[in-house]
């Protein structure tokens, strides 16, 4: 694969001079390091500087085919193989956050995923802690169940090496260490470098499995079928705030029944001297001749509010479907924070309470956080609740209690 500021078709002629003079320009004209597109960057001035690009470049790197011997990037292939990328082998939050609340052991123990994926692999919420979670269903919104069906969308969430050991180290893989961490008045605070990502599936035909990084499923009754990623949300320990970034496919935009995308994209990378919504891939990065191509960004966040105050907002029609106009990660998942009243975890609400007629049922909170979310009183004790930011991650909240103390690889902790 050529990289960004290689020369391509007539440029190869050019004298060495020539050549030299347009690479420095390509350099000039793009923030990061390309030339080994399948490491992840680690930028914090570009991350904050050119996030559009810097979002691109991360996106390139997690979604590089993955060497399934290693786990790591298989820099011998190119973009265009199909097969899993490396956030596909990373370790998915269903078995970070177990059942019984043990120790998931040691990154290297992973289990490599089946050919073929299993229910356990999609994203189960607690609809007690997210009473208010919603998906489409023929354009209306509807609640969230556990079950796997043919035709339903499917959500994952996954965390790189970073993340994990943090997790795991800091005891936070179930409730009972998280309930410890914030007694205790211990901040949560991911190293940089810590990444987790959110991708949903949706069925497809195989007439348009070239233009989708796709993946088969079983579903409840045994049968399996063909299923395209349609978006994946990045968070990335860049920024004391994290960096988001959110991608989608193109069809999204006009599916049947679908959200559709009520904000404009912003990417200043791929639209380069255009306006920021031109709904284009960006050029030269590799992803030409291959299903990703067919993958936009739909903007970063890195601020609360742009230079007038005005909250940004940064919606994905997929994972944020039917409150896009309302939606900010960064803000939203600022609000990922626990307390401990009278001996039992409370977390703060997803989304704001009450609705307004004519809006979704739900609204997202955008907009700098106000300090006010993380006090609150005790209906029965009228005593202050303080609430403890998880440093963005709202992962934590599927931790469950502890109910044995033996790890996946026999080690016993507490």
């Amino acid at each position: 694969m050529k990289t960004p500021c290689e020369p391509r078709g007539r440029h190869k002629a050019l004298h060495l001079f020539g050549v030299a003079m347009l690479w420095v320009a390509c350099q000039s004209a793009r923030a990061l390091d390309w030339r080994d597109p399948w490491r992840v960057p680690d930028d914090t001035a570009a991350a904050a500087a050119a996030s559009d690009e810097f979002a691109w470049r991360l996106f390139v790197a997690l979604v590089w085919p993955v060497d399934p011997a290693t786990g790591n990037a298989d820099f011998r292939a190119g973009l265009g193989t199909n097969r899993p990328g490396v956030w596909e082998r990373w370790r998915n939050s269903a078995d970070v956050y177990r059942d019984d609340g043990a120790d998931p052991g040691r990154w290297d123990a992973a289990v490599a995923e089946p050919r073929i994926a299993r229910a356990r692999r999609f994203e189960s919420l607690s609809l007690t802690q997210f009473s208010h979670v919603r998906h489409i269903v023929a354009g209306r919104m509807a609640p969230l169940n556990g079950s796997l069906q043919n035709g339903q969308r499917l959500v994952e969430i996954r965390m790189n090496r970073i993340a994990y050991e943090y997790i795991r180290s800091q005891g936070l893989y179930n409730l009972d260490g998280q309930m410890a961490r914030v007694s205790a008045r211990e901040p949560v605070a991911f190293p940089s470098g810590a990444i987790e990502v959110k991708a949903s599936w949706r069925p497809i035909v195989s007439a348009d499995a070239a233009r989708y990084h796709t993946l088969r499923v079983r579903l409840a009754d045994g049968r399996t079928r063909l299923y395209g990623l349609t978006a994946l949300n990045i968070a990335a320990k860049e920024l004391p705030q994290w960096l988001w970034a959110s991608f989608e496919h193109v069809d999204n935009a006009v599916r049947p029944g679908g959200d559709g995308w009520r904000l404009p994209s912003r990417d200043r990378f791929a639209c380069a001297g255009k306006t920021p919504d031109c709904d284009r891939a960006p050029e030269g990065v590799g992803l030409e001749g291959s299903a990703w191509r067919n993958y936009r960004l739909r903007g970063t966040l890195t601020r609360y509010v742009d230079e007038s105050g005005i909250p940004e907002r940064l919606g994905n029609s997929e994972l944020e479907a039917g409150f896009q106009d309302s939606a900010s990660c960064m803000t939203c998942h600022a609000r990922a924070a626990l307390a401990v009243v009278a001996g039992a975890p409370k977390r703060l609400e997803v989304f704001s309470p009450g609705a307004t007629a004519g809006l979704p049922p739900r609204r997202g909170y955008v907009g700098t956080p106000d300090a006010g979310w993380f006090r609150a009183k005790d209906p029965n004790s009228g005593a202050d609740i303080d609430f403890q930011p998880l440093d963005f991650v709202w992962s934590l909240a599927q931790a469950k209690p502890r109910r044995d103390t033996v790890s996946r690889d026999g080690v016993s902790r507490r």
